[in-house]
């Protein structure tokens, strides 16, 4: 698969070397096709990172996150709102059917199926959600690159790749900072 690295020491220590950050790409076609044209090598990368990742892969993808946040507003996109069917909890779900002035099942007939949210969410309101200041947790952690345990999560990882410019963004970054042996 690539080389022994010995331990995830040893592969943390290639971070030290200079790193040639990728093109920070915006444009949800091109993340789109890129993502495809990219796809066995995004699960190639995760094979790696079970095996490979760092101590602090937490740290690093968290560092990463916060940096492609500052340098993109997601309110701009919205293309996690229009393109995923997302589940809430039962709470968030009466504070969105209420502020729709719906009752909680009315809106479960009218915009969800086996029990997720249908795209797009019927909060938003051209690029922004109309209740933005109290969306629910699934949203405000979208897509979810600060939560623990990273490598746990790779599945959900790079499927958010091809739907959010800043997963995208960090994911290329990671694979230049940890020296990935592209197969």
């Amino acid at each position: 698969m690539g080389p022994d690295y010995g331990s995830r020491h040893e592969a943390g220590m290639k971070l030290q070397k200079q790193v040639t950050v990728p093109k920070i790409e915006i444009d949800l076609s091109r993340i789109q096709e890129l993502s495809q044209e990219r796809d066995d090598e995004n699960w190639a990368f995760r094979s790696w990172l079970k095996q490979y990742a760092p101590d602090d892969i937490d740290r690093l993808v968290k560092t990463l996150s916060q940096k492609y946040f500052a340098l993109i507003d997601c309110k701009e996109c919205a293309n996690c709102c229009r393109s995923l069917h997302v589940e809430f909890k039962k709470s968030e779900l009466h504070a969105i059917a209420t502020a729709l002035g719906q009752s909680i099942e009315a809106f479960q007939k009218q915009s969800m199926s086996e029990g997720n949210v249908n795209p797009p969410c019927p909060m938003l309101n051209g690029k922004l959600c109309s209740i933005y200041e109290n969306r629910p947790d699934v949203c405000r952690s979208f897509p979810h690159l600060e939560q623990p345990e990273f490598t746990s999560r790779l599945i959900g990882v790079i499927e958010n790749v091809a739907i959010c410019p800043i997963a995208f963004n960090a994911f290329e970054e990671l694979k230049a900072k940890l020296a990935w042996p592209r197969p």
